[in-house]
């Protein structure tokens, strides 16, 4: 590896955040993974938390978190990925088009197959399938990659107060989604907290890794624009057109 290079195209500061956010996220991962599969405390934490949660409920902040929840479901998500893509490729910026969407379908992946490998039940039975399994959150780790990533590349098209900003509010919105999913009560903590750690590390490893090869140190402000106004007509759509159903499925009356 050239590390001139390296430090040049992504500096010593933005490299050591992204090497402290892979390695702590990957340990914080593997640190849960290895709770999880031996039945470790954290496993009675998880009780703990969800009994807690679920005695706070009332219906106010029901019909708020199952919005909250529906902005990292799937019919949200995807339409943000395809607007992104088709972006890269209309600018032609075919390798980020590629780094984006491998890293993405690699999250995807990962999750389906480790759901089907641990075959860990939900707090509650209202799915069924491989989508019956929690371990790890496929709304947590989903949220991270694709609003994280998005993240990196709409923050490169503004100045380092407002890549703070950018960052700031694109965390507290993972995080919105993911205690969502905590408060419904259809994830263990323990399966929020492994999806987020991981996403966390996969994002940072795959843009030090764009970094290296990219000539082009800076986006687009419009990549932002595009990718935002999908996101509010989608969120929207989907919400008008699915909220009362999954309250019907968050929330059994």
């Amino acid at each position: 590896m050239n590390w001139r290079l390296l430090f040049k195209r992504i500096g010593i500061r933005n490299l050591l955040v992204a090497g402290v956010l892979a390695v702590g996220g990957t340990w914080l991962f593997l640190g849960v993974l290895e709770d999880v599969v031996s039945g470790d405390p954290l496993v009675a934490v998880d009780v703990r938390i969800h009994a807690a949660l679920q005695s706070i409920r009332f219906p106010l902040l029901d019909s708020l978190m199952v919005a909250a929840s529906e902005l990292g479901d799937a019919a949200v998500t995807i339409p943000v990925i395809l607007v992104v893509l088709a972006w890269f490729v209309g600018q032609r910026r075919l390798r980020s088009a590629a780094y984006w969407i491998l890293t993405v379908l690699f999250a995807q992946v990962f999750v389906v197959t480790l759901k089907f490998a641990m075959r860990r039940a939900r707090p509650s039975s209202m799915y069924e399938g491989i989508q019956g399994f929690s371990f790890p959150s496929n709304h947590a780790t989903l949220s991270v990659v694709t609003y994280g990533f998005l993240a990196f590349f709409v923050a490169r098209a503004w100045g380092s107060a407002a890549r703070l900003r950018i960052a700031t509010v694109t965390a507290l919105f993972i995080l919105l989604i993911s205690f969502s999913r905590l408060y419904l009560g259809v994830h263990w903590f323990s399966d929020v907290l492994a999806g987020i750690s991981f996403g966390v590390a996969w994002i940072a490893m795959a843009a030090v890794l764009h970094r290296v090869g990219d000539e082009n140190g800076r986006c687009s402000s419009s990549l932002g624009v595009a990718s935002f106004v999908t996101f509010v007509i989608s969120a929207t759509v989907h919400i008008i057109m699915q909220h009362g159903v999954n309250m019907a499925l968050y929330v059994p009356r």
